[in-house]
């Protein structure tokens, strides 16, 4: 049964701009986010993504409902998150593979509990890497427009997930990450340091983390990794500036 709350139960979810699957992903929900339903319907169906301050269509089959009361109860939790690349866990709709940077409801030990469901997990070694080593496992990875995952992902999208394994929570979108956290002078950047860019009208638009002297991994065809100066992002195959730097904070 649809109720008005609900988490994601498949690995990762496309939310849409509209209902087709024609239509732009605006984000992505993890295994483990928390949804709030705004419209219901098969098969889709509208929600509130709490995290991302966000709205957008989606498939109701990707949801595990669960009572207003276990949402309120959960949401007030800070949750375990996934920090390896990817796990098996097993319940009622079989044997998946979840991937870093989702949630683990309620876990205990082997276990982790949704909706009144044990979903059985392999053990996990969970590792305390920097946020440049761990946006590292995602180089290569190609751009999505509103992806979160390592099989695509965005600008903000890495920066997002990337400051969640390490206990931070960030917006969504870049023109709002850059208001958290501490300001930074150029001349102090250090590794782990999050660097903004605008565009021609002066929006931020684009962001990525700084993983050595002069060097930043971001979001732009894929993850990879570029030069940066007080000017801008350098793409070395291209000979030009990319992005024009506006501001870099420091969590």
């Amino acid at each position: 049964m649809i109720t008005k709350h609900g988490i994601c139960q498949v690995s990762i979810a496309p939310v849409r701009a509209s209902a087709s699957d024609e239509s732009e992903i605006v984000t992505q929900l993890l295994f483990g986010d928390y949804v709030e339903v705004i419209e219901s319907g098969q098969p889709w169906i509208k929600i509130y993504f709490p995290a991302d301050d966000y709205e957008g269509w989606m498939d109701f089959k990707q949801l595990l409902y669960i009572s207003e009361e276990e949402y309120l109860r959960d949401t007030k939790k800070t949750h375990p998150v996934l920090t390896v690349g990817s796990l098996q866990i097993n319940g009622p709709i079989g044997a998946q593979h979840i991937i870093f940077g989702s949630n683990l409801p309620n876990l205990n030990e082997s276990k982790i509990k949704m909706g009144g469901i044990d979903y059985e997990i392999d053990p996990i070694n969970n590792y305390r890497a920097s946020m440049v080593e761990t946006s590292m496992l995602f180089l290569n990875t190609p751009y999505l427009w509103g992806g979160k995952g390592i099989f695509g992902i965005d600008c903000s999208g890495l920066t997002q997930i990337v400051a969640k394994i390490h206990g931070f929570n960030l917006p969504r979108d870049a023109s709002k990450q850059v208001h958290t956290g501490q300001s930074v002078d150029f001349k102090d950047v250090q590794l782990g340091d999050f660097m903004y860019f605008i565009n021609s009208k002066n929006i931020v638009h684009h962001v990525g983390i700084v993983t050595g002297p002069n060097k930043i991994i971001h979001a732009s065809g894929h993850v990879r990794i570029d030069k940066f100066d007080e000017k801008g992002i350098w793409r070395e195959d291209l000979n030009k500036y990319t992005h024009n730097y506006h501001s870099t904070k420091r969590l």
